[in-house]
């Protein structure tokens, strides 16, 4: 197996992170479950440029970009910007970001 190979499949064993948003519970009281796949590089590219000019910016377009329902469609698209910019609570979509930008460890990839 090549590093190359190695590298893809280490990238692949990261698998999908789930968030917890109790803050955001549906009309049974139920927590909302955000899931997110590990940034690609070619996605961090894309989100780099807002990061430099504006952090605000890059929490919201990362939350568009990575914010996945259970069946793994996106939950926003880039029309809910303004009001995840504007109506939605900052320390929520900050600690959002913050779990999908989270390195896992080692420990986390082999499962223990």
């Amino acid at each position: 197996m090549s590093i190359l190979d190695r590298a893809k499949a280490h990238f692949d064993k990261q698998g999908i992170t789930e968030i917890v948003v109790p803050e955001w519970a549906d009309e049974k009281g139920e927590a909302t479950v955000i899931y997110s796949k590990p940034l690609t590089l070619a996605e961090k590219k894309k989100l780099i440029k807002f990061a430099k000019e504006d952090d605000i910016e890059f929490v919201a377009r990362l939350i568009i970009m990575k914010a996945l329902d259970k069946t793994g469609e996106p939950v926003f698209d880039i029309s809910d910007r303004i009001s995840l910019l504007n109506s939605v609570d900052p320390n929520i979509l900050s600690r959002i970001a913050g779990k999908m930008t989270e390195a896992k460890s080692v420990e986390d990839f082999e499962g223990n």
